[in-house]
């Protein structure tokens, strides 16, 4: 049964991001047509891109009473970014480049960023203030980060893929109901899933929704491997795992919780604290990841999930 649930998670998983790209590419018709070129929206969009399928799940959780299944897959979608795709990245490929254009200032504010969910959660309240607050740090990162021309161009290459008005409508529609239906099967098997198994739904959503909610990075990182890139736009990455913490404010805004068993995740955060500030360390010297740097990254998030198996 639990392999049958694991299968389930890679499927859902893919339909989900399979329906995010359909919803990017007809959002990225639109705004080619109006031609809209700022880069606010561009990088929104991007962001958008990537974590629509988190989105989902983080609704689907909250309506159903269990907000703690998503604020895992958040927590672990952001380690397993920062720690196991980066560090696997960087030793098959001896050394990866973030995208050209990041400043040391814009690296530090993206681990920073990523690592304040850390400190906010610590006491294991979720309240509406702190949601403002982590919402609030998203949006002094959108304004200070390097503004960067490429994110228009992806939107265009992303509009080149609908034929017409009528086509983006249809990719946009049948997109969110997609995810809509994928999130609601993925929320109602993580939980049967914790149940059966006996184990907070907290490490369901730390482990296995990450993985499925996370394949469009996991692809690139694949795609980069494969095909021996260095240079590929690794700060996707990165802003996938940014964007990770204000939709864990959207969830405080609109339903404040207490984590149970609170002191369970203390692990998690400080490794989360800690692979962020590794990260800042180590790409802010030549905005690149060596293959020594990437063994640590690598080496942290198996510890991690050694020391979470050994607990259950």
């Amino acid at each position: 049964m639990i392999v049958l649930y694991i299968l389930a998670f890679i499927i859902l998983g893919y339909i989900l991001t399979r329906c995010a790209d359909w919803v990017v590419k007809s959002v990225s018709y639109f705004s080619h047509s109006l031609h809209v070129k700022s880069f606010l929206f561009g990088f929104l969009l991007l962001g958008f891109a990537t974590t629509i399928p988190e989105m989902f799940v983080a609704y689907q959780s909250v309506r159903d009473g269990v907000p703690q299944l998503s604020v895992g897959n958040l927590l672990g979608g952001s380690i397993l970014l920062l720690s196991l795709v980066m560090g696997v990245s960087a030793i098959f490929l001896k050394r990866i480049i973030l995208e050209h254009g990041m400043s040391t200032f814009d690296i530090g504010m993206s681990a920073f960023v990523v690592g304040a969910p850390a400190v906010v959660i610590w006491d294991g309240k979720l309240t509406r203030v702190e949601g403002l607050v982590l919402i609030g740090i998203y949006l002094v990162h959108l304004l200070l980060i390097n503004k960067e021309q490429h994110v228009l161009s992806t939107v265009e290459q992303h509009a080149k893929h609908v034929k017409h008005a009528g086509h983006a409508i249809l990719l946009g529609v049948g997109g969110i109901i997609g995810m809509a239906v994928a999130s609601r099967f993925i929320v109602t098997i993580g939980e049967a899933t914790a149940t059966i198994l006996g184990i907070p739904t907290f490490v369901i959503g730390l482990f296995l929704i990450t993985f499925g909610t996370n394949l469009p990075e996991l692809t690139l990182a694949a795609e980069a491997i494969i095909k021996k890139k260095r240079d590929v736009a690794f700060g996707d990455i990165l802003g996938s795992s940014v964007i990770n913490t204000p939709i864990l404010g959207v969830i405080c805004l609109v339903s404040p919780f207490a984590m149970p068993d609170y002191e369970r995740i203390h692990m998690t955060l400080l490794l989360l604290l800690l692979v962020s500030v590794f990260f800042f360390w180590a790409a802010s010297t030549k905005k690149d990841i060596t293959r020594r740097e990437g063994i640590v990254l690598f080496t942290m998030y198996i510890a991690f999930v050694l020391f979470e198996m050994l607990r259950i």
